[in-house]
Protein backbone atom coordinates (compact mmCIF):
# COMPACT_ATOMS: atom_id res chain seq x y z
CA UNK A 1 0.00 0.00 0.00
CA UNK A 2 1.38 3.41 -1.01
CA UNK A 3 1.23 6.14 1.62
CA UNK A 4 1.65 9.87 1.23
CA UNK A 5 4.97 11.38 2.41
CA UNK A 6 3.15 13.05 5.30
CA UNK A 7 1.65 9.73 6.46
CA UNK A 8 5.08 8.10 6.17
CA UNK A 9 6.61 10.85 8.30
CA UNK A 10 3.91 10.41 10.95
CA UNK A 11 4.51 6.66 11.10
CA UNK A 12 8.28 7.18 11.26
CA UNK A 13 7.92 9.79 14.01
CA UNK A 14 6.01 7.33 16.19
CA UNK A 15 8.66 4.63 15.72
CA UNK A 16 11.59 7.05 15.91
CA UNK A 17 11.53 7.24 19.71
CA UNK A 18 11.73 3.51 20.36
CA UNK A 19 14.49 1.06 19.56
CA UNK A 20 13.69 -1.44 16.79
CA UNK A 21 16.18 -3.95 15.46
CA UNK A 22 14.34 -4.03 12.16
CA UNK A 23 13.62 -0.65 10.57
CA UNK A 24 10.97 -0.75 7.85
CA UNK A 25 10.49 3.01 7.57
CA UNK A 26 12.42 4.74 4.73
CA UNK A 27 15.80 6.30 5.47
CA UNK A 28 14.78 9.68 4.04
CA UNK A 29 12.04 9.98 6.67
CA UNK A 30 14.40 9.18 9.54
CA UNK A 31 17.02 11.54 8.09
CA UNK A 32 14.49 14.36 7.74
CA UNK A 33 13.37 13.97 11.37
CA UNK A 34 17.01 13.87 12.52
CA UNK A 35 17.77 17.07 10.59
CA UNK A 36 14.71 18.71 12.13
CA UNK A 37 15.90 17.81 15.63
CA UNK A 38 19.40 19.00 14.78
CA UNK A 39 18.03 22.37 13.70
CA UNK A 40 15.53 22.73 16.56
CA UNK A 41 17.99 22.52 19.45
CA UNK A 42 20.51 25.19 18.35
CA UNK A 43 17.67 27.46 17.22
CA UNK A 44 16.10 27.09 20.65
CA UNK A 45 19.39 27.89 22.40
CA UNK A 46 19.93 30.93 20.17
CA UNK A 47 16.45 32.28 20.86
CA UNK A 48 16.77 31.68 24.62
CA UNK A 49 20.12 33.50 24.62
CA UNK A 50 18.58 36.33 22.58
CA UNK A 51 15.70 36.64 25.07
CA UNK A 52 18.16 36.88 27.96
CA UNK A 53 20.34 39.45 26.18
CA UNK A 54 17.45 41.42 24.70
CA UNK A 55 18.73 41.16 21.13
CA UNK A 56 19.37 38.62 18.40
CA UNK A 57 22.98 37.60 17.73
CA UNK A 58 24.68 39.38 14.83
CA UNK A 59 26.80 36.44 13.73
CA UNK A 60 25.63 33.82 11.24
CA UNK A 61 23.38 31.09 12.53
CA UNK A 62 24.35 28.36 10.07
CA UNK A 63 27.49 27.16 11.96
CA UNK A 64 25.27 26.42 14.98
CA UNK A 65 22.77 24.63 12.75
CA UNK A 66 25.52 22.56 11.14
CA UNK A 67 26.86 21.66 14.58
CA UNK A 68 23.37 20.63 15.72
CA UNK A 69 22.81 18.44 12.65
CA UNK A 70 26.18 16.68 13.11
CA UNK A 71 25.38 15.99 16.76
CA UNK A 72 21.90 14.73 15.90
CA UNK A 73 23.19 12.31 13.25
CA UNK A 74 25.97 11.10 15.57
CA UNK A 75 23.45 10.29 18.31
CA UNK A 76 21.12 8.67 15.78
CA UNK A 77 23.99 6.53 14.44
CA UNK A 78 24.89 5.40 17.97
CA UNK A 79 21.31 4.39 18.69
CA UNK A 80 21.15 2.49 15.38
CA UNK A 81 24.40 0.69 16.24
CA UNK A 82 22.87 -0.26 19.60
CA UNK A 83 19.81 -1.66 17.82
CA UNK A 84 21.97 -3.80 15.54
CA UNK A 85 24.24 -5.07 18.34
CA UNK A 86 21.49 -6.07 20.79
CA UNK A 87 18.98 -8.85 20.29
CA UNK A 88 15.32 -7.87 19.89
CA UNK A 89 14.51 -9.65 23.15
CA UNK A 90 17.11 -7.55 24.96
CA UNK A 91 15.82 -4.37 23.32
CA UNK A 92 12.28 -5.21 24.46
CA UNK A 93 13.40 -5.75 28.05
CA UNK A 94 15.35 -2.49 28.07
CA UNK A 95 12.33 -0.48 26.94
CA UNK A 96 9.52 -2.31 28.71
CA UNK A 97 11.23 -3.08 32.03
CA UNK A 98 13.17 0.08 33.01
CA UNK A 99 16.22 -0.29 35.28
CA UNK A 100 19.40 1.60 36.08
CA UNK A 101 20.98 -0.02 33.00
CA UNK A 102 18.24 1.44 30.84
CA UNK A 103 18.84 4.89 32.30
CA UNK A 104 22.59 4.56 31.82
CA UNK A 105 22.19 3.55 28.18
CA UNK A 106 19.65 6.18 27.18
CA UNK A 107 21.44 8.95 29.08
CA UNK A 108 24.95 7.92 28.05
CA UNK A 109 24.36 7.76 24.29
CA UNK A 110 23.23 11.42 23.94
CA UNK A 111 26.11 12.64 26.14
CA UNK A 112 28.76 10.70 24.23
CA UNK A 113 27.08 11.48 20.89
CA UNK A 114 27.07 15.22 21.67
CA UNK A 115 30.77 15.14 22.57
CA UNK A 116 31.69 13.18 19.42
CA UNK A 117 29.54 15.44 17.25
CA UNK A 118 31.28 18.54 18.60
CA UNK A 119 34.73 17.01 18.04
CA UNK A 120 33.84 16.11 14.42
CA UNK A 121 32.31 19.52 13.78
CA UNK A 122 35.39 21.43 14.87
CA UNK A 123 37.71 20.61 11.91
CA UNK A 124 34.80 20.82 9.45
CA UNK A 125 33.74 24.30 10.63
CA UNK A 126 37.39 25.46 10.75
CA UNK A 127 37.79 24.40 7.10
CA UNK A 128 34.52 26.00 5.99
CA UNK A 129 35.11 29.29 7.84
CA UNK A 130 38.84 29.38 7.03
CA UNK A 131 39.65 30.07 10.67
CA UNK A 132 40.24 28.15 13.85
CA UNK A 133 36.97 27.29 15.55
CA UNK A 134 36.96 26.85 19.28
CA UNK A 135 34.32 24.81 21.08
CA UNK A 136 33.96 26.19 24.57
CA UNK A 137 32.96 22.88 26.14
CA UNK A 138 36.41 21.38 25.47
CA UNK A 139 38.68 24.41 25.82
CA UNK A 140 38.89 24.54 29.63
CA UNK A 141 38.05 22.69 32.80
CA UNK A 142 35.20 25.14 33.34
CA UNK A 143 33.80 24.39 29.89
CA UNK A 144 33.97 20.64 30.45
CA UNK A 145 32.29 21.01 33.85
CA UNK A 146 29.53 23.12 32.32
CA UNK A 147 28.98 20.56 29.55
CA UNK A 148 28.78 17.67 32.02
CA UNK A 149 26.43 19.61 34.30
CA UNK A 150 24.04 20.42 31.46
CA UNK A 151 24.22 16.82 30.21
CA UNK A 152 23.47 15.53 33.71
CA UNK A 153 20.46 17.85 34.05
CA UNK A 154 19.09 16.78 30.67
CA UNK A 155 19.62 13.10 31.57
CA UNK A 156 17.76 13.48 34.87
CA UNK A 157 14.84 15.21 33.13
CA UNK A 158 14.76 12.51 30.47
CA UNK A 159 14.88 9.78 33.14
CA UNK A 160 11.94 11.28 35.02
CA UNK A 161 9.93 11.64 31.79
CA UNK A 162 10.70 8.03 30.80
CA UNK A 163 9.69 6.75 34.24
CA UNK A 164 6.39 8.66 34.14
CA UNK A 165 5.75 7.38 30.62
CA UNK A 166 6.45 3.78 31.65
CA UNK A 167 4.19 4.06 34.71
CA UNK A 168 1.38 5.46 32.59
CA UNK A 169 1.79 2.64 30.09
CA UNK A 170 1.81 0.08 32.91
CA UNK A 171 -1.41 1.53 34.38
CA UNK A 172 -3.01 1.53 30.93
CA UNK A 173 -2.10 -2.13 30.50
CA UNK A 174 -3.56 -2.99 33.92
CA UNK A 175 -6.77 -1.12 33.07
CA UNK A 176 -7.07 -2.97 29.73
CA UNK A 177 -6.50 -6.34 31.40
CA UNK A 178 -9.03 -5.49 34.13
CA UNK A 179 -11.57 -4.56 31.44
CA UNK A 180 -10.96 -7.92 29.76
CA UNK A 181 -11.49 -9.80 33.01
CA UNK A 182 -14.71 -7.89 33.69
CA UNK A 183 -15.94 -8.67 30.19
CA UNK A 184 -15.00 -12.33 30.54
CA UNK A 185 -16.68 -12.53 33.96
CA UNK A 186 -19.90 -11.26 32.36
CA UNK A 187 -19.73 -13.75 29.50
CA UNK A 188 -18.70 -16.93 31.35
CA UNK A 189 -21.98 -17.37 33.33
CA UNK A 190 -24.01 -17.33 30.09
CA UNK A 191 -21.66 -19.85 28.51
CA UNK A 192 -21.94 -21.96 31.68
CA UNK A 193 -25.75 -21.88 31.73
CA UNK A 194 -26.06 -22.58 28.00
CA UNK A 195 -23.72 -25.57 28.26
CA UNK A 196 -25.51 -27.02 31.29
CA UNK A 197 -28.84 -26.54 29.47
CA UNK A 198 -27.43 -28.51 26.52
CA UNK A 199 -26.26 -31.26 28.89
CA UNK A 200 -29.69 -31.41 30.53
CA UNK A 201 -31.47 -31.71 27.20
CA UNK A 202 -29.06 -34.41 26.01
CA UNK A 203 -29.52 -36.48 29.17
CA UNK A 204 -33.01 -37.43 28.02
CA UNK A 205 -32.07 -38.46 24.48
CA UNK A 206 -28.33 -39.28 24.47
CA UNK A 207 -26.86 -39.87 27.91
CA UNK A 208 -23.36 -40.92 26.73
CA UNK A 209 -23.05 -37.76 24.66
CA UNK A 210 -24.27 -35.65 27.60
CA UNK A 211 -21.61 -37.22 29.84
CA UNK A 212 -18.97 -36.55 27.18
CA UNK A 213 -20.04 -32.90 27.00
CA UNK A 214 -19.92 -32.55 30.77
CA UNK A 215 -16.39 -34.01 30.88
CA UNK A 216 -15.25 -31.66 28.10
CA UNK A 217 -16.80 -28.71 29.90
CA UNK A 218 -14.98 -29.66 33.13
CA UNK A 219 -11.68 -29.74 31.24
CA UNK A 220 -12.46 -26.34 29.72
CA UNK A 221 -13.21 -24.77 33.12
CA UNK A 222 -10.02 -26.24 34.60
CA UNK A 223 -7.98 -24.75 31.75
CA UNK A 224 -9.66 -21.34 31.69
CA UNK A 225 -10.00 -20.42 35.37
CA UNK A 226 -6.25 -19.98 35.83
CA UNK A 227 -6.06 -17.76 32.75
CA UNK A 228 -8.40 -15.23 34.34
CA UNK A 229 -6.13 -14.74 37.35
CA UNK A 230 -2.70 -14.41 35.69
CA UNK A 231 -1.24 -11.39 33.92
CA UNK A 232 0.82 -13.63 31.62
CA UNK A 233 0.16 -16.96 30.01
CA UNK A 234 2.03 -19.26 27.67
CA UNK A 235 0.97 -20.34 24.24
CA UNK A 236 0.87 -23.92 25.49
CA UNK A 237 -1.82 -23.00 28.04
CA UNK A 238 -3.72 -20.96 25.47
CA UNK A 239 -3.70 -23.91 23.06
CA UNK A 240 -4.82 -26.32 25.79
CA UNK A 241 -7.79 -24.07 26.56
CA UNK A 242 -8.54 -23.69 22.84
CA UNK A 243 -8.54 -27.47 22.41
CA UNK A 244 -10.93 -27.94 25.36
CA UNK A 245 -13.21 -25.25 23.95
CA UNK A 246 -13.22 -26.77 20.47
CA UNK A 247 -13.85 -30.28 21.83
CA UNK A 248 -16.83 -28.93 23.74
CA UNK A 249 -18.27 -27.24 20.66
CA UNK A 250 -17.54 -30.31 18.55
CA UNK A 251 -19.80 -32.37 20.80
CA UNK A 252 -22.54 -29.80 20.32
CA UNK A 253 -22.08 -29.32 16.55
CA UNK A 254 -21.17 -32.92 15.74
CA UNK A 255 -19.75 -33.55 12.27
CA UNK A 256 -20.27 -29.90 11.33
CA UNK A 257 -17.10 -28.93 13.24
CA UNK A 258 -13.61 -30.30 12.64
CA UNK A 259 -10.42 -28.80 14.01
CA UNK A 260 -6.67 -29.24 14.23
CA UNK A 261 -3.99 -27.47 16.27
CA UNK A 262 -0.32 -27.30 15.19
CA UNK A 263 2.53 -25.72 17.18
CA UNK A 264 6.11 -26.74 17.79
CA UNK A 265 7.75 -26.77 21.23
CA UNK A 266 9.49 -23.43 20.69
CA UNK A 267 6.21 -21.69 19.94
CA UNK A 268 4.45 -23.35 22.87
CA UNK A 269 7.02 -21.88 25.27
CA UNK A 270 6.19 -18.31 24.22
CA UNK A 271 4.86 -15.95 26.90
CA UNK A 272 1.92 -13.75 25.90
CA UNK A 273 -1.13 -12.02 27.44
CA UNK A 274 -3.91 -14.47 28.32
CA UNK A 275 -7.12 -14.96 26.34
CA UNK A 276 -5.80 -13.69 23.00
CA UNK A 277 -6.58 -16.85 21.07
CA UNK A 278 -10.06 -17.95 22.16
CA UNK A 279 -11.93 -14.83 20.89
CA UNK A 280 -10.48 -15.46 17.42
CA UNK A 281 -11.69 -19.07 17.49
CA UNK A 282 -15.12 -17.95 18.70
CA UNK A 283 -15.37 -15.47 15.83
CA UNK A 284 -14.32 -18.13 13.33
CA UNK A 285 -17.06 -20.49 14.49
CA UNK A 286 -19.81 -17.93 15.08
CA UNK A 287 -19.37 -15.92 11.86
CA UNK A 288 -17.75 -18.53 9.63
CA UNK A 289 -18.94 -22.05 10.42
CA UNK A 290 -22.21 -21.92 12.33
CA UNK A 291 -24.10 -20.12 9.52
CA UNK A 292 -22.75 -22.64 6.99
CA UNK A 293 -25.10 -25.62 6.61
CA UNK A 294 -22.34 -28.20 6.24
CA UNK A 295 -20.08 -26.51 8.85
CA UNK A 296 -16.35 -26.69 8.29
CA UNK A 297 -12.90 -26.79 9.81
CA UNK A 298 -10.90 -24.57 12.18
CA UNK A 299 -7.11 -24.79 12.09
CA UNK A 300 -4.84 -23.15 14.62
CA UNK A 301 -1.15 -22.86 13.75
CA UNK A 302 1.69 -21.23 15.68
CA UNK A 303 5.31 -20.83 14.64
CA UNK A 304 8.40 -18.81 15.50
CA UNK A 305 10.19 -16.76 12.84
CA UNK A 306 13.37 -15.31 14.30
CA UNK A 307 12.25 -12.90 17.02
CA UNK A 308 8.57 -13.05 16.04
CA UNK A 309 5.74 -15.34 17.09
CA UNK A 310 2.99 -15.84 14.52
CA UNK A 311 -0.36 -17.40 15.39
CA UNK A 312 -2.96 -18.06 12.72
CA UNK A 313 -6.58 -19.14 13.03
CA UNK A 314 -7.98 -20.47 9.72
CA UNK A 315 -11.58 -21.34 8.98
CA UNK A 316 -13.18 -22.44 5.72
CA UNK A 317 -16.49 -20.79 6.53
CA UNK A 318 -18.45 -18.06 4.79
CA UNK A 319 -15.54 -15.60 4.66
CA UNK A 320 -15.10 -11.88 5.20
CA UNK A 321 -17.60 -10.84 2.54
CA UNK A 322 -20.50 -12.66 4.20
CA UNK A 323 -22.95 -10.58 6.29
CA UNK A 324 -21.98 -10.51 9.95
CA UNK A 325 -24.32 -12.47 12.21
CA UNK A 326 -25.75 -10.47 15.11
CA UNK A 327 -24.78 -11.73 18.54
CA UNK A 328 -27.39 -12.86 20.99
CA UNK A 329 -27.86 -10.32 23.78
CA UNK A 330 -26.06 -12.31 26.50
CA UNK A 331 -22.93 -12.49 24.35
CA UNK A 332 -22.93 -8.97 22.98
CA UNK A 333 -19.56 -8.30 24.60
CA UNK A 334 -17.86 -10.59 22.08
CA UNK A 335 -18.54 -8.03 19.35
CA UNK A 336 -15.62 -6.08 20.77
CA UNK A 337 -13.23 -9.05 20.50
CA UNK A 338 -11.00 -7.72 17.72
CA UNK A 339 -10.95 -4.17 19.09
CA UNK A 340 -10.10 -5.50 22.53
CA UNK A 341 -7.27 -7.69 21.25
CA UNK A 342 -5.74 -4.86 19.24
CA UNK A 343 -5.92 -2.51 22.24
CA UNK A 344 -4.22 -5.08 24.47
CA UNK A 345 -1.50 -5.75 21.89
CA UNK A 346 -0.81 -2.03 21.43
CA UNK A 347 -0.65 -1.55 25.18
CA UNK A 348 1.70 -4.49 25.75
CA UNK A 349 3.80 -4.25 22.57
CA UNK A 350 3.62 -0.69 21.17
CA UNK A 351 4.13 -0.74 17.38
CA UNK A 352 5.54 -4.28 17.59
CA UNK A 353 2.44 -6.41 17.16
CA UNK A 354 -0.52 -6.74 14.85
CA UNK A 355 -3.80 -8.54 14.28
CA UNK A 356 -4.88 -8.85 10.66
CA UNK A 357 -7.80 -10.54 8.92
CA UNK A 358 -7.53 -11.84 5.37
CA UNK A 359 -9.30 -14.18 2.98
CA UNK A 360 -8.24 -17.80 3.30
CA UNK A 361 -6.44 -19.93 0.70
CA UNK A 362 -8.21 -20.23 -2.65
CA UNK A 363 -10.62 -17.50 -1.55
CA UNK A 364 -12.29 -19.68 1.08
CA UNK A 365 -12.96 -18.66 4.66
CA UNK A 366 -10.95 -16.29 6.81
CA UNK A 367 -7.45 -16.17 8.28
CA UNK A 368 -6.83 -14.22 11.51
CA UNK A 369 -3.10 -13.62 12.04
CA UNK A 370 -1.50 -12.51 15.30
CA UNK A 371 2.10 -11.31 15.08
CA UNK A 372 3.96 -10.35 18.26
CA UNK A 373 7.44 -10.49 19.80
CA UNK A 374 8.66 -13.95 20.71
CA UNK A 375 9.34 -13.80 24.46
CA UNK A 376 9.99 -16.75 26.75
CA UNK A 377 10.37 -14.91 30.08
CA UNK A 378 7.28 -13.60 31.85
CA UNK A 379 7.16 -9.86 32.50
CA UNK A 380 6.80 -8.67 36.09
CA UNK A 381 3.27 -7.94 37.21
Amino acid sequence: MNHSPWHTLQQTWRRYWRLHKRRDEPFWARALITIGIGLAFPTGFILIDAALRGRLPTHAWWPSWLLGILIAFTIHAMYRATELLLSQDRIDRLQDQPSWRTGLLFAGIPIVGTALGMLMARPLLSWMLQQTVRIEAFESLQGISKFLLISLAVSVIWGLWAQIRWQRKHLQLQATEAQLRLLQAQIEPHFLFNTLANVQSLMEVDAPRARQMLEAFTDYLRASLGQLRDADSTLALELDMAQCYLQLLQIRMGERLRFEIEADNAARAAVLPPLLLQPLIENAIHHGLEPKVEGGQVRVRASVHGTRLEIQVFDDGLGLEAPRRPRRAPQAGHGLALVNIRARLQSRYPDRSSLTLSTGPQGLGTVATLSLPFITTASPT
